[in-house]
């Protein structure tokens, strides 16, 4: 008679797991591959070892593994030798002369090596390994202390280091340092880790979207800065042009400056201002800065006074260009059962989302839409409330897009 267990775990804080993954050790039939006599590795994970240095964990394919042993990557075509062999039991670890298959090894003092190698004596034929999604659950983390603060970045760099699901960088809008995983459940246990592994203690928040700003429409205008005050003063005068550019161009600032109104070694001062003015509140972009006249005077002009002018004349064309808030527009896949399509499309809708279409992969639908990064922050668990946790989503950013006025008067608001 055959039978079907069921074990639950949560999502939330893993109660469960440790049954769930000691139960497959014990019920579930060792693995039996036909290698022919041959000795093949599958390279699965990587980390370095505070005293043995970088290793290289594998799954025995083969039938065994011996100390010693002469292998060839198939991706570089390159010989591996086997000079230190480990086997690890939860944080214990002891060399070992010889791993058997199915057996679960790690590999020292090897180079070049990287997930996904196929490790073989004779064979020609590459194991297949797992395709992992990318991460589509976003955390800002920051250091509990000014001590973890200083050792935040090299143990994030070492947990991260080669893995698929899990990557973390720095916001160029927000300034927040990102870490991305697959779920809320899959950050708490890094976080675990960073906590045992390197004595980094960190807090995780919900990030803040990366807005930025453009204009509306062309403004030109003018800005005299004059001031004396005994001695030497300040005087720099700029005439300037701002323009729309087309969304994803940047900033684009050109000089038109003809007879020496403004002197060259000055010119460097109006463009810092204009960057400042820009960079107040949301980075604006998307616009290009025509400085097109001016004035200066032989004594009282500076590099800082033309900086001043230059950020004033700034202020001024944009509250004439009226400025615009953008949001950065995410392309969100997703792949379920095909019970679940019409309550995802409705929710993805209500979320400001533009459904592009919909198609039918080895019997599930994938949908494809484009969705406001705001609107997603915490998908990943409203898609598992959705579809009984039997969908997936990728997302990617794609653009940015104008958040419509009534949606910006409010973000601007807080």
């Amino acid at each position: 008679d055959a039978f079907s267990p069921v074990f639950v775990s949560s999502v939330e804080d893993g109660k469960g797991l440790d049954v769930l993954l000691d139960s497959l050790t014990e019920i579930v039939p060792d693995f039996k591959p036909d290698s022919g006599g041959r000795s093949d590795l599958l390279v699965f994970n990587k980390l370095s070892d505070p005293y043995l240095g970088k290793l290289a964990f594998v799954k025995v394919y083969g039938e065994e593994l011996q100390e010693g042993a002469s292998l060839r990557n198939l991706r570089t075509d390159q010989e591996v030798d086997v000079t230190d062999l480990y086997r690890y039991l939860g944080g214990d670890q002891e060399s070992v002369h010889e791993a058997l298959q199915g057996d679960v090894v790690a590999l020292g003092k090897l180079d070049d090596i990287a997930l996904g190698d196929t490790l073989t004596d004779t064979g020609e034929e590459e194991i297949e390994f797992v395709d992992f999604p990318g991460p589509v659950y976003d955390r800002a983390v920051n250091p509990k202390s000014r001590e973890d603060e200083s050792k935040m970045s090299t143990a994030l760099k070492e947990l991260v280091a080669n893995k698929a699901t899990i990557t973390y960088h720095r916001d160029d809008v927000t300034e927040e340092m990102i870490l991305s995983g697959m779920g809320a459940n899959h950050l708490e246990i890094f976080k675990e880790r960073l906590k045992n592994g390197f004595n980094v203690e960190i807090d995780m928040t919900e990030p803040n979207v990366p807005y930025k700003q453009s204009i509306a429409k062309e403004a030109d205008t003018k800005y005299r800065h004059k001031k004396q005050s005994g001695g030497r003063g300040q005087y720099g005068e700029v005439y300037l042009r701002l323009s729309p550019l087309p969304r994803g161009s940047g900033f684009e600032f050109v000089n038109e400056i003809k007879g020496g109104n403004i002197p060259t070694q000055f010119i460097p001062g109006v463009e810092k201002g204009i960057q400042e003015a820009l960079d107040e509140e949301y980075p604006m972009t998307d616009v290009k800065a025509t400085v097109y006249d001016g004035d200066h005077h032989p004594v009282d002009s500076s590099e800082m006074a033309f900086k001043i002018a230059g950020r004033e004349a700034c202020n001024k064309a944009v509250e004439q260009a009226g400025a615009i808030l953008l949001e950065p527009i995410m392309k969100v896949k997703v792949t379920t059962p095909g019970d679940f399509t019409g309550d995802i499309i409705s929710d993805l809708n209500g979320r400001r989302g533009r459904i592009l279409g919909s198609d039918t992969s080895e019997g599930n639908t994938v949908i494809n839409a484009e969705v406001p990064q705001a609107e997603v922050m915490n998908y990943a668990t409203r898609l598992k409330s959705l579809t009984q946790a039997k969908a997936s989503f990728q997302m990617e950013f794609v653009r940015y897009k104008k958040v419509p006025s009534n949606i910006a008067s409010n973000i601007l608001d807080r």
